[in-house]
């Protein structure tokens, strides 16, 4: 055998070695994080206070013909770092929108292929609309609270839930009584049809204990909560409504969602307000029980103009750990336009003695789209989600 020969037969083998370990590697699984342990509310003198680092990135761009949108993004932090991400996608024809996941690495830099998580069934309790996710993972399931439109009994809107073992589905809807099959509202808006309704839903898991927050929309828009028993496979059936617990300030706010802070013992939440404005901003809330909610801080700095419906990341159970980084995403665009971009900002969290709530102190940014088109064809193989 010659030495080239003894070389190329080597390579092969090592070739092929390669591709046998990698076939047996470790796929990184979302949300695999330990859950979180109890921790003792905060000192209530102080008052949560959020920065964006910079400007930001752009994580999704409007096609150059047709438009296209992602908004609403609901994102799990995972051990490496990476940050998977479910938002509301246009959907064809009638159907106003889709789940849509994907995952990001490197605070947003990389991301993979992105896939159909969930889409209506046609003439169920969703219809038309699967749209403003909120995920969260416990008992080995994720779950995808969403808004539906124009429900069975023509009513806007209200809130289902979907359950899967894999971040991407394929999801099994509630039915009412269990999984999978005709989907059934999760919570049903009774009050007058002629406005929004209720929607946008955020979970946060407290224990044996699901929060479970979500827009209930009369004349002003405010938050409302239920809670779950976790340990109930079923536990969309145990709901117990607290009512309003948030009361936002004007009629141009939207999709508050809420997270635990466990370094800082509070439960904090984001909601835009003035959206689709060129004075939009996100609004800080905080609260130490869960239920009695006061404004902290704004975030506007950095942020793009006319953004709208915004989201937090935190860990699978929807806290946020000691330590994590912490990013807030959200659409920006004018109501009616071609398109929404979406755009991700690394925040800087700490306390201060004073809350700041006076959005005039701050000035917002007329975000460029960046076109980061590259990020669609980039998938990190060897990485499955």
């Amino acid at each position: 055998m010659s030495k080239y020969t003894f070389y190329q037969v080597i390579k092969t083998l090592l070739v092929g070695l390669s591709v046998i370990l990698a076939a047996f590697a470790p796929v990184v699984v979302s949300g695999d994080f330990e859950p979180s342990a109890p921790v003792a509310p905060g000192y209530s003198s102080k008052y949560m206070h959020a920065d964006a680092v910079d400007t930001g990135l752009e994580i999704y761009t409007p096609k150059e013909q047709g438009g296209g949108y992602h908004y609403g993004p609901s994102m799990i932090l995972n051990t490496d770092g990476s940050l998977d991400v479910w938002c509301a996608t246009d959907g064809p024809g009638d159907v106003s929108d889709f789940v849509g996941y994907f995952r990001l690495y490197d605070g947003g830099k990389r991301r993979s292929h992105e896939k159909t998580a969930l889409m209506p069934t046609g003439g169920g309790w969703d219809n038309l609309s699967t749209c403003d996710p909120g995920i969260i993972k416990f008992v080995g399931y994720y779950y995808i609270g969403y808004t539906t439109t124009l429900d069975k009994r023509g009513v806007d809107n209200d809130i289902c839930v979907a359950r899967s073992k894999k971040p991407g589905g394929p999801y099994e809807k509630w039915t009412g009584s269990g999984w999978g099959g005709e989907p059934f509202s999760l919570i049903e808006y009774t009050d007058n049809p002629d406005y929004w309704g209720a929607g946008e839903p955020s979970f946060v898991l407290m224990g044996d204990k699901l929060y479970i927050y979500y827009s209930w929309n009369l004349s002003t828009p405010a938050t409302y909560l239920a809670i779950a028993d976790a340990t109930d496979e079923n536990w969309p059936a145990t709901l117990e409504y607290k009512g309003e617990v948030i009361s936002e300030k004007s009629g141009g706010a939207d999709s508050a969602d809420v997270k635990y802070a466990d370094e800082y013992g509070r439960f904090l939440a984001v909601i835009t307000e003035k959206r689709f404005s060129p004075d939009s901003y996100i609004a800080v809330w905080e609260s130490f029980d869960g239920i009695h909610f006061r404004q902290s801080d704004i975030i506007k700095t950095n942020t793009a103009k006319n953004l709208h419906n915004c989201g937090l990341s935190g860990r699978a159970d929807g806290h946020i750990g000691v330590g994590d980084p912490v990013y807030l995403g959200y659409g920006y665009g004018v109501w009616g336009g071609i398109g929404w971009p979406t755009q991700l900002h690394e925040l800087r969290l700490f306390l201060a003695d004073a809350p700041m709530t006076d959005d005039s102190a701050e000035e917002n940014v007329e975000m460029e789209i960046k076109a980061m088109r590259k990020h669609y064809k980039k998938f990190l193989k060897g990485i499955k989600i």
